[in-house]
């Protein structure tokens, strides 16, 4: 039998010979995006191997090419043993491809074209939805340097700058991670070698500032979110931790949590990637759901409603649970507590039923980088590497 080595090395092979559609987001991916959703991705892209072989997608963070089916297959199951059953479906069954909506006909606001690059010729790396008509977007200077994050509107076709990213002196390789934002504000932290800032910045538009500045403690940021008068985070081991917007002394909150999107946290890292998620919690009420996992669930990952697992779907309750090839989302999370993307297909958890991407010219897609579980998928309007613009899908216009 093939050890989980072995897989992740014929991953490797397979990826090294896709093609990138863009070298500054596929190594970005590999080298400087925060651990927990780097080690996700590669975790599903091992289930792939497993589970879907011969579909053919590859997930790197940030970026993923395709050269599946367009659909997959989705059906309801009458209990746990029907679940099972699904889990032990043979390669061929897994990758059996089913016909969704096209997007346009279901959600047509939810799709249209930008640009990728500004007047400037600083390429845009997307983020996530603000609203249904609203994207967030980096726009890099430089490799790996955001110099400034921007708002684009779909229905005017216009941007606006929310605030330049302002890069401290003698910081050694320092990267601007996930952003989150709130209806006030937008956060990001920076990961630069022995230190770590968090900033934040007016969503209407504005300077930024530095809130805070860690060297020693607090290395192991991994998730970032917003709300009011409060910056908060969790780390690698488990704590989560508040912060006055203002500065001062930051506060542990909770012990054993991981954000997901706030308020909600689970008690499961993506990094442990095989491991199922047991709860769910709000950290503003101290509401806890309790997870009843499907039978056979692998790498169970939960929102307040809705959970994907290798293989399969269910509610945190345990209901509605039914086998579905969705070995590739791209968060492990459900996008907004409803959304599966796998490969060039949405899954709606709320309506069982699958939309279908268009076509497009390059055999790569991307997706947004903020904390939470991004709305954004892009790909190439035209074929290369660099195009002049982006064909887009934000989920958040998806109603």
């Amino acid at each position: 039998m093939r050890t989980e080595e072995d897989l992740v090395h014929a991953l490797r092979q397979v990826a090294e010979r896709a093609p990138q559609p863009d070298l500054s987001a596929a190594l970005a991916a590999r080298r400087h995006r925060r651990t927990r959703r780097r080690t996700a991705s590669t975790a599903l892209a091992v289930a792939a191997v497993i589970g879907v072989a011969g579909v053919g997608t590859t997930i790197t963070r940030g970026v993923f090419t395709s050269g599946g089916g367009d659909g997959v297959a989705v059906a309801p199951v009458d209990g746990p043993s029907e679940v099972m059953a699904s889990m032990q479906a043979s390669a061929e069954a897994q990758s059996r491809s089913q016909e969704g909506t096209p997007i346009e006909e279901i959600w047509p606001k939810a799709i249209f074209t930008m640009p990728a690059k500004n007047a400037d010729g600083w390429r845009y790396r997307p983020i996530t939805g603000v609203s249904a008509t609203e994207v967030m977007v980096n726009a890099e200077s430089a490799f790996e340097k955001a110099g400034a994050i921007e708002i684009y509107d779909s229905e005017s076709g216009t941007f606006r700058k929310v605030t330049d990213v302002p890069a401290t002196p003698g910081l050694k390789r320092a990267y601007p991670q996930d952003a989150a934002f709130d209806a006030r504000s937008v956060v990001w932290w920076v990961n630069a070698t022995g230190v770590r800032e968090i900033w934040i910045a007016p969503l209407a538009g504005g300077e930024a500032r530095l809130v805070a500045t860690y060297k020693g403690e607090h290395q192991g940021i991994e998730a970032i979110a917003v709300k009011g008068e409060h910056i908060y985070w969790s780390e690698n081991d488990g704590t989560v931790w508040r912060l006055p917007a203002e500065g001062g002394t930051p506060e542990k909150i909770a012990d054993g949590l991981h954000l997901i999107d706030w308020p909600w946290a689970s008690d499961v890292s993506e990094r442990e990637h095989r491991k199922n998620q047991t709860k769910v919690v709000n950290l503003e009420t101290g509401e806890t759901r309790q997870i009843t996992a499907a039978a056979e669930a692998v790498g169970l990952r939960c929102g307040p409603t809705w959970c994907v697992a290798e293989g399969l779907v269910q509610r945190v309750d345990g209901t509605g649970a039914r086998k579905a090839d969705v070995s590739f989302p791209m968060s492990g999370f459900p996008a907004l507590d409803r959304y599966v993307r796998t490969g060039t297909s949405v899954l709606d958890l709320e309506t069982d039923s699958w939309v279908t991407f268009p076509k497009n010219p390059d055999n790569w897609m991307g997706s947004g980088t903020s904390s939470a579980p991004s709305t954004i998928t892009y790909w190439g309007a035209t074929k290369g590497t660099k195009p002049d613009a982006f064909r887009m899908v934000n989920l958040a216009a998806a109603q």
